[in-house]
């Protein structure tokens, strides 16, 4: 009996277990069933068919390929340039004097080995802060967008060290630099910025398919606009097509391609911001380039790129970025193309460019125009001071507060645009100007001479020596003004052989005229255009200057002559 309730037992025990691992199975089977329902399991093929197929996503995708077709036709011909100052002497490891293996620390001091990558920043004196100082004042780059602990950081860090020992390979120490450059004739030819070859003496230039040529030759640079040529011995190379710049539009599509952070044929997209920005980009000239605004990304590197437009035609050069962070910040600017083809084409043949000038300073009328009594709507260029008094512009008869409208037969609005008209003249010949002078247009004839290396800028002059004869003022509608006629005595002891003005004995701190700089001893010549020579002359014209004007902030312009140095002053009058 005991056998047969154990016997009993055992079956129970086998039929419970069958039915569990049937159970068991049932679940697996359906876990199965559901985890491949619910996408579980194997993954699923590439989906090749458009998930979303709409008018505007065939748009978008239209669009997106004209993109492509872009960085097809143009990355060949897109170029990345490094370059290298003298390598100093390094000792290796073994002491003898050749080139050492162990690169330091791209951020100062050295880091223990194998730590490379947490090494923080070290001495600023480091070739590689050297190196990167450039990117720096090119851009605007900060010390922060190198942060460690940051992903960006990392990643610039990573390429930062892999193009520092790029250059120290190729010899360079000091001074080595990093770029992008457009190959424009299949010859060799390859334009860029003047800044990404400046002080290198070796440059190489490597290709999008690997070719390197470690002997580019820089056939000459122009730092007014900031344009290079460089020249690699080949033939037959991919080129880039020049398109016109003249013809962009805010809110045309531009691309810009380059090498930022050494990042190779990195292509991004933008419109065009604005057009004709005026900027003085240039280093240690008076020279304003009218450049293309986009937001493109540009970045250390990318200077000497091409900007293109969705026909993939090149309308600038890349060339700087305003930033107060270091990095993009959607507000870039390059070179329209037309400015660098004809500064390009002198490079390559003479080596230099060859400018006329006419020895003026100049600005655009159009803010100031009521100060100096001219129509609001005038458009022209504003002589403000004749620098070259044995210049072609005062050889012509030009005055202060004269206004260029035309240059041979031509409108010009902007400054810039009379620099490159006079620049891009012929030496030598002669050239018509129209002037609007007391309200009426005369024509003037200039002989265009060549503009020499820019002398040492001028240093503000001195406030006037103290003269006794320059008390007692009259006061003027100028707030804060005082002023009495000039006269013979008081000329010679300001020593200044103009004894046609009146001379200012007083200014009030904190009025118009001290906020424009007008100061004891300064003696007023003109008011807007008209010369004057006594107090009454003056206030007349302030006056009549004063009443055209509509509002608050009403404005007059006088010409002021301190120790013999002449200049416009501006000021507001509330």
């Amino acid at each position: 009996m005991a056998t047969q309730s154990k016997t009993l037992r055992a079956r129970r025990v086998i039929q419970a277990g069958a039915i569990l691992v049937a159970l068991g199975a049932g679940y697996t089977i359906h876990d199965v069933r559901v985890n491949a329902q619910n996408g579980g399991g194997t993954t699923p093929p590439a989906q090749k068919a458009p998930v979303v197929a709409t008018p505007a996503t065939r748009d978008a995708a239209a669009t997106q390929n004209a993109f492509v077709d872009v960085a097809q036709a143009v990355q060949p011909a897109v170029v990345t340039i490094v370059t290298a100052g003298a390598r100093p002497t390094r000792t290796s490891a073994d002491g003898n004097g050749g080139p050492s293996r162990r690169f330091p620390s791209p951020f100062g001091n050295p880091a223990p080995e194998g730590d490379q990558e947490s090494a923080p920043n070290g001495d600023p004196n480091s070739d590689f802060q050297q190196f990167f100082k450039r990117f720096q004042r090119d851009f605007g780059l900060q010390n922060q967008s190198y942060e460690p602990d940051s992903f960006a950081g990392r990643v610039l860090r990573q390429r930062a060290l892999i193009a520092f020992r790029d250059v120290q390979e190729r010899g360079g120490g000091s001074g080595g630099g990093l770029g992008s450059g457009m190959i424009y004739r299949a010859d060799g030819l390859i334009l860029t910025n003047a800044h990404v070859v400046r002080g290198a003496d070796t440059v190489t230039v490597t290709l999008s398919d690997g070719r390197k040529f470690d002997k580019a030759k820089v056939l000459g640079r122009d730092e007014r606009t900031d344009i290079a040529v460089v020249k690699v011995d080949a033939q037959n190379l991919p080129t880039v097509k020049l398109g016109d710049s003249d013809e962009t539009r805010v809110g045309d599509w531009a691309i810009a391609v380059g090498n930022p952070f050494g990042l190779d044929h990195t292509l991004t997209v933008g419109v065009i911001s604005a057009r004709a920005r005026e900027l003085n980009l240039a280093v240690n000239q008076d020279t304003r380039t009218d450049y293309l605004q986009t937001d493109a990304s540009i970045n250390p590197g990318n200077s000497g790129g091409p900007l293109l437009d969705i026909y993939g035609r090149v309308i600038g050069v890349n060339n700087a970025i305003y930033s107060e962070s270091g990095g993009n910040q959607g507000i870039g600017f390059a070179i329209p193309i037309n400015t660098a083809r004809s500064v390009a084409d002198q490079l390559a043949t003479n080596g230099r460019v060859r400018r006329g000038y006419l020895g003026v300073s100049i600005r655009s009328v159009e803010d100031v125009a009521a100060a100096y009594g001219l129509d609001d709507n005038l458009k022209g260029v504003l002589i403000e001071t004749i620098s070259d008094p044995n210049g072609p512009g005062a050889k012509a008869g030009l005055r202060p507060g004269d206004v260029i409208t035309k240059f041979e037969g031509k409108p010009v609005s902007k400054s810039s645009e009379l620099q490159r008209m006079v620049g891009n003249a012929p030496i030598g010949s002669t050239v018509t100007l129209d002037v609007v002078r007391g309200g009426k247009t005369i024509q003037l004839k200039a002989l265009t001479q060549e503009l020499k290396d820019s002398p040492a800028p001028k240093v503000a002059p001195d406030a006037p020596a103290a003269n006794p004869g320059v008390t007692n003022g009259t006061a003027t509608l100028v707030p804060g003004l005082k002023t009495k006629n000039l006269s013979a005595d008081v000329a010679r002891a300001l020593g200044i052989k103009s004894t046609r003005g009146v001379v200012v004995t007083q200014v009030e701190a904190g009025s118009p005229a001290d906020d424009a700089g007008l100061q004891r001893g300064d003696v007023i010549e003109q008011v807007g255009q008209t010369s004057v020579a006594t107090v009454d002359e003056m206030n007349a014209q302030v006056k009549q200057l004063l009443g055209r004007q509509n509002g608050t902030g009403k404005k007059v312009a006088l010409y002021v002559n301190r120790n013999g140095e002449r200049s416009f002053a501006v000021i507001t009058v509330n």
